[in-house]
C-alpha cells in the first residue's frame, strides 16, 4: 500500500469548532485555489490503495462509473445495473463511482455497505445473498417519503405536517418582510407631506444630489485615467503622485468646506430659500432675478464643493493604498453605484416632487404648460442652476480629449469641447425644465381628495424619469466626442433609474392604492366579487404544478406532436402564475395593514391631514398627537413585525426548516439503513440516527470501495461573471476528502475558484451521507442552475418547495452548519440571486448542471466512462447528454463524439434498436506536458428493445405505457414497479454492455483496461451493432 506523501498527513485532531476556524492547516483546509491540489492527491492515494487491493495495474487507464439523476426511478433502475455489474464481476474494476440526484441514493447504498461490511463487491454466492437481504429492505421502503399511504396514515400525514409547519414559517418571515416594505411608503407620505415646510431640512436635499455627482463624477475620472494611462500619457511616477496625494488631502477637504461655507452665506445675504414655499404669482423680471442671481453662485459652489471632496477622498485612498493603488479614482461596480448615486437621485427626486406638489396644489388657477415653461425660473431655480453646474462638470470628464486639433477645420479641441459642453448642458436643462414644468401640470389635475397619494406615486419616479431622459441626450449631443466607457457607463445608470422608477411605482401603488383596489374588486359576502380571489388561488395553484412539471423545468422537455399545446400551456401558467402570485400577495398585505391604520391616508380630515397647513413649529405637536391615536398603531405594528422578523430570521434555521431535514431522513432510512443489519429505531417515528455516516468515512486506509463523487449544483444566479449568465450554476463535488468546486468563476479580483475544504475543517467534522444524497438530489429548489427563474423562486420559497441547502463556503472558515442569521439568504433564495460571494453557498440538485454525473469524470480525465442515463426522456432527445458534450466542450476543450441514433425508438414498434452506444473522449494537451489522449464513454440509455423478453417487465409496460420514462414527480414506488425497474436495470448491464458492444468498440475498451477483458467476453457479442 503507498505511504502517504511528506505534507499530506493527517491534520492531528483538534476539537470540531477549532478545527473549521484555524486559519492554518492544509490547502484544503483553509479552502483556497490550492485545496484543489490537496484534493487531487488524496483521490490519488485513494485510487492507488484501491488498485493495489484489486490488483489492477498502477498505470492503468482511469475508470468511472456514472449513475444519472432521476430520482427514485434512477435510483432503482441503477439498483439492477450495479447488479448485474456485480454479476459480469467489474464493480471492483471501477475507480471511480460518480453519482447525481437518484443514482446518488443507491450508489451511497453501495458505499455505506463497503463501509460497513468487507468483500460486498464480490459476486460469491454468500455476497449475493447479502445483497438480497438489504434489497428487500429497498423494496419494503420503496415509499421512501410515505411508507405506508393512506388518508388515516401517520406517514401521509406527517408529509403534510411537516410541509405545512416549515411553509408557514418561511411564509411569516417573508410576509414580516413585506409588511415592512409596505409600511415604509406611509411612512415616507409623512415625509412628503411636510418636507416643502421646512426650509432648513430643505437643504438637504441638495447636499443629498451633490453625493450623487460626487459618485458619478469619481468614476468617470477613474475611466478617464485609465483611458489616459492605456495612451501612455499618465506617466505612474508614484513619488511624484505620493507628494500631490499629501497635498490633496488637506487642500481638498479645506476646499469643499470653505464652498459649502460660501454657499451658505450667499444663500444668508440674499435671504435665499432652497425651494420657494409656492410659485411666484406673477412671475416678474424682479421676480426671476431674485430667483435666479443667488442660485447660479449656489450651485456652482456646492459642485465645487462635491469635486473637492472626491479629490481629498482619492488623495487619501491613494495614500493609504501604496503601490497597490496604480489608478486611486473609484472603480464603483454595480452595489456602489445604486449606493451612492442612483438612490440619492431617488430621494432628492422624492424631495423634489414633495416641493413641486406643495407649489401645485397653492396654486389660485391651474397654469398651462407654456406659462410653467417660460416661467419655470421662479419656481425652481435652485434645482436647475445645480443640474446646470454638475452637467458642466461631468460633461467635461466625458470627453475622449482635450488637446490637439478638431477636424479638418482645425478648431482647437479644448474650443470645441467648450462650446459642446454649453450647447450640451443648455440643450438638458431645457429638457429637465419642460419636464418639471410636465410634472406640475400633471400634478395640477392631482389636487382635491387623495390628491397626495397620487402625487406620491407618481411624482417621485417621474422626477426620476425625466434624469434618465437627460441622460439620454446628454449620451445623443456628445456623440463620438466622449468614450465609449463612458457612454456605457451613462447607458447603464439611465437603466437603474428606470429600475427604481418602476420598483417604486409598484411599492407605491400597492401600499397607497392596493386597499382600495382589494376592497373594489374582492368582496367574500359576493360570489361575483369573490371570484378575483378564487382566480388568484387558482392560478397560484396552476403555477406550483406547472413549475414542478416535467414540461417546464427540464431541458428534455418530451415535445411530441400530440404534447405541443399542453407543454406550452404549462410554460406560459409556470412563467405568468408566480408575477400573479406576487402582485396578488402584495395587495392582500396592503389591505391587511389599512385594516389596522385607519385614517392613515393623509385626507384633510383625517389628523395628518392638518400637516399640509400647519407651520414648523406646529408639525411637531400635530405629528404627536397623531401617534397619541392612529400612529401608536403605526409604530407598534412596525416595531412588533421588525422584533418577529429578527425573531424568526434568529431561531428558524433555513436548511432544517426547508423539506431538505425531511427529505434527508427518509432516504437515509430507506438506502442507508438498508447497510445495517442491527437497526434499533425509535419506535414511534421509526427513524434510527446510527442509520447515517460521514462522508469522510468512505475513504481512508480501512474503507473497501471505489472513490464517490456526488455530484451536486452550486447556484449562482448572483453571480458577476457574465459567463455563468445562462448556467445560473458550476458542479459542487462532495468526495470522502474534500468538499467544494473546481469551477472557475470571474469576479471583481480575478479569476478563482470556490475551492475545496478538508472535512475535518469544514463545519467541525464535515458532511453526512445522508446530507450530500439529500443535496444532490435537491431537485425541487427555488435555485436550480439552468433552470433558475427569479419569479418561480419567490414562489417556491413561499410554498417552502425547497430542497436545496446553504453549505458553508469553502473559502471561508466556519463551524456552523446553517447561518445564525437566515434572513440575507432567504432573501437571496426568493429572487434566485445566490451567489459564490457569500459566507454560504446555495447547493442543490447535480442535475441542475449536469444530470449525467460524467463532467466531473472528464475534469479528471477517465479514460474509460460508463454512464448509464435514467432520466425522463421518452422522447430520446438526449437533453442531458447534448448538456454535457456542450459543457465539456467549453470548460475543458475536450469532444465527445458519438452517435445515438440506434439509441432512437423506433415510429412503427417504438422499440430502439439497443440499449447502448459507445462514444470517443478526445482530450487536448495540457500545459503540464501531457499530450493529447483519448478515452472511450460507454453510453447506457434507459430504452425498451427487442431483446427485451421478460414477461413481468413487458406486463408492466403494457399497463403503463409511460415505463422506462415515468415522471419523476412519482416518488412512490409499489412492488411491480420497483422490480421492473430493477430487472429492466440489470437487462441493460447484461444484454446491452456484453451484446452491445461490437469488436470494435470491445478492443478498443480492453485496450484501455485488460482487466475488464474476461467480464465483457464472457457475455455474447453482437454481430449487428454498429461499429465507430
Amino acid at each position: 500500500m503507498s505511504a502517504v506523501p511528506q505534507g499530506l498527513e493527517r491534520v492531528p485532531e483538534q476539537p470540531a469548532r477549532e478545527r473549521a476556524l484555524s486559519p492554518g492547516g492544509t490547502a484544503a483546509a483553509r479552502g483556497d485555489d490550492a485545496g484543489q491540489a490537496y484534493a487531487e492527491k488524496q483521490e490519488e492515494l485513494h485510487r492507488a490503495r484501491w488498485r493495489h487491493a484489486h490488483g489492477v495495474a498502477p498505470n492503468a487507464a482511469t475508470a468511472g462509473l456514472a449513475l444519472s439523476g432521476g430520482g427514485i426511478r434512477s435510483a432503482t433502475l441503477g439498483l439492477g445495473v450495479l447488479e448485474g455489474l456485480r454479476d459480469l464481476k467489474l464493480l471492483p474494476r471501477f475507480d471511480y463511482l460518480s453519482s447525481v440526484s437518484g443514482g446518488g441514493y443507491i450508489m451511497g447504498w453501495l458505499t455505506a455497505h463497503c463501509r460497513r461490511g468487507t468483500g460486498w463487491l464480490g459476486a460469491d454466492s454468500a455476497t449475493v445473498r447479502a445483497w438480497d437481504s438489504s434489497i428487500a429492505h429497498l423494496s419494503k421502503y420503496s415509499n421512501y417519503l410515505s411508507p405506508r399511504v393512506g388518508a388515516f396514515s401517520a406517514d401521509t400525514w406527517s408529509v403534510l405536517t411537516v410541509w405545512g409547519r416549515n411553509a408557514l414559517l418561511v411564509q411569516m418571515t417573508v410576509i414580516c418582510g413585506i409588511v415592512l416594505a409596505l409600511l415604509a411608503p406611509r411612512a415616507a407620505m409623512l415625509w412628503f407631506v411636510s418636507w416643502p415646510k421646512h426650509d432648513n431640512l430643505r437643504w438637504l436635499t441638495v447636499l443629498v444630489f451633490i453625493v450623487a455627482i460626487a459618485g458619478i463624477a469619481a468614476n468617470q475620472l477613474h475611466q478617464r485615467y485609465e483611458a489616459a494611462r492605456r495612451r501612455k500619457q499618465a506617466k505612474n511616477k508614484e513619488s511624484k503622485r505620493m507628494l500631490l496625494s499629501w497635498v490633496g488631502a488637506p487642500v481638498g477637504a479645506l476646499a469643499g468646506v470653505a464652498c459649502l461655507l460660501a454657499a451658505q452665506y450667499f444663500a444668508d445675504i440674499h435671504d435665499f430659500k432652497p425651494f420657494p414655499e409656492r410659485f411666484p404669482e406673477p412671475v416678474t423680471v424682479d421676480n426671476l432675478a431674485r430667483a435666479g442671481v443667488p442660485a447660479v453662485p449656489i450651485a456652482l459652489l456646492c459642485v465645487a464643493a462635491a469635486m473637492a471632496f472626491v479629490t481629498c477622498a482619492v488623495s487619501v485612498r491613494f495614500i493609504f493604498g501604496g503601490k497597490e493603488c496604480v489608478n486611486a479614482w473609484p472603480d464603483y461596480g454595480q452595489g456602489w453605484v445604486q449606493l451612492l448615486v442612483v438612490l440619492p437621485l431617488l430621494l432628492t427626486s422624492v424631495a423634489f416632487a414633495a416641493v413641486l406638489w406643495r407649489g401645485a396644489s397653492l396654486l389660485e388657477k391651474p397654469q398651462a404648460f407654456g406659462q410653467l415653461f417660460t416661467h419655470g425660473l421662479g419656481y425652481w431655480p435652485l434645482p436647475l442652476a445645480c443640474a446646470f453646474a454638475a452637467l458642466v462638470a461631468l460633461t467635461c470628464c466625458s470627453f475622449r480629449r482635450w488637446t490637439g486639433f478638431k477636424g479638418r477645420t482645425r478648431v482647437p479641441r479644448v474650443v470645441f469641447n467648450a462650446v459642446l459642453i454649453a450647447v450640451t448642458s443648455v440643450v438638458c436643462i431645457a429638457a429637465l425644465h419642460a419636464a418639471f414644468a410636465g410634472i406640475v401640470v400633471l400634478m395640477q389635475t392631482f389636487v382635491g381628495d387623495g390628491g397626495v397619494r397620487n402625487a406620491f406615486v407618481w411624482g417621485p419616479s417621474l422626477v426620476l424619469v425625466s434624469f434618465a431622459f437627460a441622460v439620454v441626450l446628454l449620451i445623443g449631443i456628445m456623440g463620438r466626442a466622449s468614450m465609449e466607457g463612458m457612454r456605457e457607463w451613462w447607458s447603464r445608470l439611465a437603466a437603474w433609474l428606470w429600475i427604481y422608477a418602476l420598483v417604486w411605482n409598484m411599492l407605491t401603488m400597492s401600499a397607497i392604492h392596493g386597499p382600495a383596489l382589494v376592497t373594489t374588486v374582492v368582496n367574500p359576502d359576493s360570489w361575483e366579487k369573490a371570484m378575483p380571489l378564487l382566480a388568484w388561488i387558482g392560478t397560484t395553484a396552476a403555477g406550483l404544478l406547472a413549475s414542478s412539471s416535467g414540461a417546464t423545468r427540464s431541458d428534455t422537455k418530451i415535445r411530441s406532436r400530440e404534447s405541443t399545446l399542453v407543454s406550452t400551456a404549462l410554460e406560459v401558467v409556470a412563467k405568468v402564475a408566480p408575477v400573479i402570485f406576487i402582485l396578488g400577495l402584495l395587495l392582500i398585505v396592503a389591505a391587511v395593514i389599512e385594516r389596522m391604520l385607519p385614517g392613515f391616508y393623509l385626507e384633510p380630515t383625517s389628523p395628518l391631514g392638518k400637516l399640509a397647513d400647519c407651520t414648523p413649529g406646529q408639525w411637531w405637536s400635530v405629528f404627536a398627537d397623531y401617534l397619541r391615536d392612529d400612529g401608536a398603531i403605526l409604530a407598534g405594528i412596525a416595531g412588533g413585525v421588525t422584533v418577529l422578523l429578527g425573531l424568526l430570521a434568529w431561531r428558524v434555521d433555513i436548511n432544517e426548516f426547508s423539506l431538505q431535514s425531511f427529505y434527508r431522513s427518509r432516504l437515509v432510512r430507506c438506502y442507508l439503513g438498508a447497510s445495517r443489519q442491527a437497526r434499533t429505531p425509535q419506535k414511534f417515528t421509526q427513524f434510527d440516527d446510527a442509520d447515517d455516516l460521514r462522508v469522510s468515512e468512505l475513504g481512508g486506509e480501512g474503507f473497501t470501495g471505489p472513490l464517490h463523487l456526488i455530484n451536486c449544483t452550486v447556484n449562482l444566479g448572483g453571480t458577476r461573471d457574465l459567463s455563468l449568465h445562462t448556467r445560473h450554476g458550476a458542479s459542487f463535488t462532495v468526495t470522502p476528502y474534500t468538499i467544494g468546486s473546481a469551477s472557475p468563476i470571474e469576479g471583481d479580483q480575478g479569476r478563482h475558484i470556490v475551492g475545496f475544504r478538508e472535512h475535518g475543517h469544514y463545519r467541525g467534522r464535515g458532511m453526512t451521507l445522508g446530507e450530500a444524497l439529500a443535496t444532490s438530489g435537491a431537485a425541487a429548489s427555488p435555485n436550480q442552475g439552468f433552470h433558475t427563474s427569479s419569479a418561480a423562486a419567490f414562489m417556491m420559497t413561499m410554498f417552502n418547495a425547497r430542497l436545496g441547502r446553504w453549505c458553508p463556503n469553502p473559502r471561508h472558515a466556519t463551524a456552523y452548519t446553517s447561518p445564525w442569521f437566515s434572513l440575507a439568504f432567504l432573501v437571496r433564495e426568493l429572487f434566485g440571486t445566490a451567489s459564490e460571494r457569500s459566507s454560504y453557498l446555495m447547493v442543490s440538485d447535480g442535475g441542475h448542471f449536469d444530470n449525467l454525473g460524467v463532467y466531473e469524470l472528464v475534469r479528471r480525465r477517465c479514460k474509460l466512462i460508463v454512464s448509464v442515463d435514467a432520466e425522463c426522456d421518452a422522447a430520446m432527445h438526449f437533453g442531458a447528454l447534448g448538456t454535457l458534450i456542450r459543457l465539456c466542450q467549453v470548460d475543458f476543450k475536450t469532444r465527445i463524439e458519438i452517435d445515438v441514433d440506434r439509441l432512437r425508438p423506433s415510429p412503427d414498434s417504438g422499440r430502439s434498436q439497443s440499449h447502448l452506444a459507445v462514444g470517443r473522449i478526445l482530450y487536448p494537451p495540457l500545459d503540464d506536458g501531457r499530450g493529447a489522449e483519448e478515452g472511450v464513454l460507454v453510453y447506457i440509455k434507459a430504452a425498451l428493445t427487442p431483446a427485451l423478453r421478460d414477461a413481468s417487465v413487458l406486463q408492466y409496460h403494457a399497463t403503463h405505457p409511460a415505463f422506462p420514462h415515468e415522471s419523476t414527480g412519482d416518488q412512490f414506488y409499489g412492488e411491480d414497479q420497483f422490480e421492473s425497474y430493477r430487472r429492466l436495470g440489470r437487462h441493460l448491464v447484461k444484454h446491452g454492455l456484453g451484446a452491445g458492444l461490437d469488436a470494435d468498440s470491445l478492443a478498443r475498451i480492453v485496450q484501455l483496461r485488460p482487466d475488464f477483458a474476461s467480464a465483457l467476453a464472457a457475455a455474447p457479442v453482437s454481430v449487428t451493432a454498429q461499429a465507430w
